[in-house]
């Protein structure tokens, strides 16, 4: 239900033939917008997650982000298992949803609709701190990447509501 999202994970090769405790490296992001499940021991080196971003909303995104700029290295590992139960939307996912008339009754896209000022929504705000966020990672941290978009990935910038530049 979320391929940016989740995509990046080789479910057939983990739920079919990678032996339980085995490490298989992720050759690539199929998306700027991975936020898969991780488990870390606690380090100082680790980036922190950027504060900006409250409520819901591209948290984990922009983590993984600086994460893979900085040069860790991803593998899933066999064997366990995660489930997600599904559960009502919180708060801040309901404030997330809201959306102008346009697009929630009229089913436009964002990038088709004008005379709106996005920052009046939450995901409006958070796209927003997400450029600035974008625009920072790619001049003040330096690029050690050793796992990269791949060649067929997404163009996120396409889900944006504010100025994608």
């Amino acid at each position: 239900t979320n391929p940016g999202g989740h995509g990046s994970t080789m479910y057939n090769e983990w739920g079919r033939t990678q032996g339980v405790g085995d490490l298989l490296e992720l050759p690539c992001i199929h998306s700027n917008r991975y936020e898969p499940y991780m488990a870390f021991r606690y380090c100082e080196d680790l980036p922190p997650f950027q504060e900006e971003f409250t409520g819901y909303g591209k948290n984990k995104m922009t983590w993984m982000m600086q994460m893979r700029r900085t040069g860790y290295r991803f593998a899933q590992l066999g064997g366990p298992f995660v489930i997600h139960y599904p559960h009502l939307d919180s708060v801040s996912r309901m404030e997330w949803n809201k959306a102008p008339k346009e697009v929630s009754e009229k089913h436009h896209k964002p990038q088709n609709v004008h005379d709106v000022d996005w920052k009046d929504y939450k995901r409006g705000i958070n796209d927003a701190i997400f450029v600035q966020f974008r625009d920072w990672l790619s001049s003040e941290v330096e690029d050690v990447s050793r796992v990269f978009l791949c060649d067929d990935a997404k163009n996120d910038d396409a889900k944006l509501w504010v100025d994608r530049n």
